[in-house]
């Protein structure tokens, strides 16, 4: 009986579709992960910010047993925050506690350091460079914090854009340097601060924050700034 003959067995030229299959799985779960860890989880990063401003801004419940927060860990937070929170709070304290500064001082951080913006009546008297009596004790108190800080200390005088002629002031540049300079003489007399810290300037009307075409926004302008300048900027002080 003759013998059947065996059927050469047939070549896959498929097989590679299988090593491409599992390369595009592959990519695919790669940029599926990338993209869950690249993606902002809105809900955690509102729950992160609360907690922080809670630390913050801690809120005592009215019952029996009231959430304290431990002092350690605030101030702890803080530092991790900005590491300029413990100065900024203690000048904070220090405006609030007279009451004649009011809302004619501001205090905030901006990209250059903490800024501590005096409206102009606040300190002195139209058109003159004296500091007023009322004004001295809080500056001393300012004056005291900045002492106990490396950071430069740049005192800008500011002014609106109405013209002035006297026979002290020929314009508002004498007399903005002058208030400027007038500042920084009382932080190295009476705060006792070292003068290589310090710097004064005269902008007079040109450096301002609101428009000179209203009384209200000439009085924004009329002010001083009390700069104490971050590390970077200090560092671009001469000296």
């Amino acid at each position: 009986m003759a013998k059947k003959k065996k059927h050469e067995e047939h070549e896959n030229h498929e097989r590679w579709l299988v090593s491409y299959a599992d390369f595009i799985t592959l990519l695919f779960a790669f940029f599926v992960v990338m993209y869950s860890v690249s993606s902002t989880n809105e809900g955690k990063l509102k729950a992160a910010a609360d907690s922080i401003s809670q630390a913050f801004n801690p809120v005592i419940a009215m019952s029996a047993s009231p959430i304290r927060i431990d002092p350690k860990i605030t101030s702890e937070l803080h530092n991790v925050i900005h590491p300029d929170f413990k100065v900024y709070q203690r000048i904070q304290d220090a405006v609030r506690e007279s009451g004649e500064w009011g809302d004619r001082v501001q205090v905030t951080v901006e990209k250059r350091g903490i800024v501590i913006r005096v409206a102009d009546t606040v300190i002195f008297d139209t058109g003159k460079a004296e500091i007023r009596s009322e004004a001295k004790e809080v500056l001393r108190k300012v004056g005291h914090i900045m002492a106990t800080l490396n950071s430069q200390v740049r005192v800008e005088g500011h002014t609106d854009n109405v013209p002035i002629k006297t026979a002290h002031y020929p314009s508002n540049w004498e007399l903005s340097t002058d208030r400027a300079s007038g500042i920084v003489r009382y932080f190295i007399d009476d705060a006792k601060m070292a003068p290589e810290r310090l710097s004064a300037a005269g902008y007079s009307e040109f450096k301002p924050i609101s428009e000179n075409d209203t009384p209200d926004g000439r009085a924004k302008n009329r002010r001083v700034d009390i700069v104490i300048l971050n590390e970077q900027e200090s560092a671009q002080e001469p000296g």
